[in-house]
C-alpha cells in the first residue's frame, strides 16, 4: 500500500529537480542553442541529442503517411521537449497506483482551510474581517547609538557598493 508519506516524498523528490541542475536551460531549444546543451561528454547531453534527432522532421522516427499507416508511433514531439530531457509532462503526472486531479486537490485545500479556520461562532461561509484599531506612535530614530552607527555604517556601505558597480558598468566596453 502506498502512504501520504511516500506519495509526498516522490512527488518532492521530482518537483525539487530542474534541468537546470545539469547545466541546461529551462527555455525551449532552438537550431541556434541546441548544441550548446546536446554534447556527447555527459549523460544529459546525450539525452538532448537524442531528442533532437528523433524529433527532427524527416527522422527515421517522423510521422509520415507510411508511420502512420503502419502503425509506428512518432517522436516529433521529442524536439519540443528536449530542453526537458524528453519529458513533456507536469512533474506530478498521476501513476495508476495514486490518481487523482490537481483541481480535486485544490479543493480539498481550500476545504481543509476553511474548515480548520472556522470557529464556534462563524459556522457558516461567509467572510469576516477582524480589525485592530490600536495604533500608537512608539518613536522616531533608534534606541541606542549603536543602532545608529549600525544603521548608518549599513546605508554608507550600500551607497559605496552601488557606485562601484555604476563605475563598472560604465567602463564596459560599449559603454562609453
Amino acid at each position: 500500500m502506498i502512504t501520504e508519506t511516500a506519495v509526498a516524498g516522490y512527488l518532492a523528490k521530482y518537483a525539487t529537480k530542474a534541468a537546470e541542475a545539469t547545466g541546461h536551460s529551462s527555455a525551449r531549444l532552438t537550431n541556434a542553442t541546441v548544441n550548446r546543451y546536446a554534447t556527447p561528454h555527459t549523460h544529459a547531453g546525450r539525452l538532448v541529442d537524442a531528442c533532437w534527432r528523433l524529433g527532427r522532421p524527416g527522422s527515421d522516427l517522423d510521422e509520415t503517411e507510411a508511420a502512420k499507416n503502419s502503425g509506428r508511433l512518432s517522436y516529433r514531439r521529442l524536439q519540443r521537449w528536449a530542453h526537458m530531457l524528453g519529458f513533456g509532462g507536469h512533474f506530478s503526472t498521476k501513476s495508476r497506483q495514486y490518481s487523482t486531479t490537481l483541481k480535486a486537490l485544490r479543493e480539498a485545500r481550500a476545504n481543509w482551510r476553511r474548515e480548520r479556520h472556522r470557529t464556534a461562532d462563524h459556522t457558516d461561509d461567509t467572510e469576516t474581517t477582524l480589525i485592530v484599531g490600536n495604533f500608537t506612535y512608539a518613536n522616531t530614530g533608534w534606541r541606542t547609538i549603536g543602532d545608529a552607527l549600525l544603521a548608518n555604517t549599513a546605508a554608507a556601505k550600500a551607497r559605496e557598493h552601488r557606485r562601484l558597480l555604476k563605475d563598472v558598468v560604465d567602463e564596459m566596453p560599449g559603454n562609453e
